[in-house]
């Protein structure tokens, strides 16, 4: 009796899986990639938002360090013509000091009039391009990106 289980076990071991069996388990992770994907897609460009503010923020930060420096040091409060150029080393982003719109995934560039009036643009890694209005003069940063067309 053993030998005839052990036979009819081996037997179907041997047989593998049924087209049915593997049609069904690519229906199943076809609908789960169909689910997860969006999500995923969204939840990667929430986070590309947060970390371009985080750079916004330093900015602002470094845009008032530099006025308090120069209130110290003259007695006038300014902030810098160019805002990018309060940063000094920065890891993972491309900070380029001319004047313009970038070209580049990851790149932070300043225009004076690309909008009508001084801003500072971020081309994010899905090549859409944001900026943020700035005012030296009134010690203005945006909060929030607008999204640039061109």
């Amino acid at each position: 009796m053993i030998q005839t289980l052990k036979k009819g076990f081996t037997e179907k071991m041997n047989e593998g899986f049924t087209l049915i069996e593997l049609v069904m388990v690519m229906i199943i992770l076809g609908i789960l990639a169909a689910v997860a994907t969006p999500k995923m897609t969204k939840v990667l460009d929430q986070a590309t938002v947060r970390a371009e503010l985080v750079v916004v923020n330093q900015i602002w930060a470094g845009c008032e360090s530099y006025a308090g420096d120069l209130l110290i040091e003259t007695g006038n409060e300014n902030w810098p013509f160019n805002p990018l150029s309060t940063f000094g080393r920065t890891r993972n982003l491309k900070i380029t000091m001319d004047l313009g719109i970038p070209d580049e995934d990851n790149e932070w560039q300043f225009s004076l009039d690309d909008i009508g009036e001084p801003a500072i643009f971020h081309m994010r890694p899905d090549d859409e391009i944001f900026y943020y209005t700035y005012d030296s003069t009134n010690f203005q940063l945006a909060e929030e990106g607008i999204k640039y067309t061109y």
